[in-house]
């Protein structure tokens, strides 16, 4: 969920959906649920200036109080209330992001000066995102989405819009039917249930990934991420949701202004990237406060 694109909605193919094309920009026309809900979460919590060189953002990760950010220019890390600072020693432009049996995973592009090829294919990092390895798919993948559970990995293909699972970590893989999946997420406790975000709105598949069916009289999401029970969902307009019975129901949270581009979830933390601000939650998306402000894109 194209590089951090806005989310426009459109009729568009499945390759386009999955590339992350524009989702409708009913977010800069839409109001907060409630503008109250941008509060403080704790008398503690400050927001601070994005560092110079944090841009285009398109992924994030939270793990425990640090904030892992994928960028354009490489991964960086943020700590509460900290500047955020660059921490991998390569600077290429980190696409898809997940961690998988306590190893970073990711894919993207090169950095100028470095491989040469175009799609980064599968990365696997054991020291905490600072250096890479190429794992699988060197030069033929560039995952825009990957999620995990166990050993399974799963992600979408940005040059063909593939919808692609490993069952090893990574490196084998095999190659599904897409139904026009935009975002998707894995069952962290069953990687055979698949949530995955469509302009129609979300479907699940309870085979890997290998047949989807509707979710009923659910919200339109673009960006989903599951930790434990809780599956959190924003809408194009900003609007977060939350559901803990595998996406049969969802309930509406607080909101914030602008375009979604990413979003994680870890516990009661939510992070979540739109405009140009880090939003971040400590209570399960009843409120959410500025984190990082003044991202610029590419």
């Amino acid at each position: 969920m194209n590089r951090s694109k806005a989310i426009t909605l459109v009729v568009v193919t499945v390759a386009t959906v999955a590339l992350g094309s524009t989702w409708a920009l009913t977010a800069m026309s839409s109001k907060p649920v409630n503008n109250s809900q941008m509060m403080e979460n704790s008398s503690s919590f400050h927001p601070v200036k994005a560092a110079v060189g944090l841009a285009g953002i398109h992924n994030l990760m939270l793990t425990e109080n640090v904030l892992f950010i994928g960028t354009h220019q490489g991964l960086w890390s943020q700590a509460t209330g900290k500047t955020a600072t660059r921490i991998s020693t390569s600077h290429f432009d980190v696409m898809g992001l997940a961690k998988v049996n306590g190893a970073m995973i990711a894919s993207g592009h090169p950095a100028a000066g470095e491989e040469n090829v175009h799609n980064l294919g599968f990365r696997t990092s054991m020291n905490g995102g600072v250096t890479w390895e190429n794992t699988s798919l060197m030069g033929e993948v560039d995952f825009h989405r990957l999620t995990s559970s166990g050993n399974v990995v799963m992600g979408i293909s940005a040059s063909d819009g593939a919808l692609m699972r490993s069952a090893d970590a990574g490196k084998t893989w095999t190659t599904l039917a897409n139904p026009g999946l935009y975002d998707l997420a894995l069952d962290p406790t069953d990687s055979k249930i698949v949530i995955g975000t469509t302009q129609s709105g979300p479907l699940i598949s309870k085979d890997g990934g290998k047949s989807f069916e509707v979710l009923p009289s659910s919200p339109i999401i673009a960006l989903v991420s599951w930790d434990k029970a809780r599956l959190v969902g924003v809408t194009p307009a900003g609007v977060v949701h939350q559901s803990l019975d595998m996406g049969s129901t969802w309930k509406k949270l607080a909101a914030v202004p602008g375009g979604p581009m990413a979003i994680t979830a870890k516990g009661d933390q939510i992070a979540l990237f739109a405009g140009t601000t880090v939003y971040y939650s400590t209570d399960a998306g009843a409120t959410f406060k500025e984190r990082i402000t003044g991202v610029p894109g590419h």
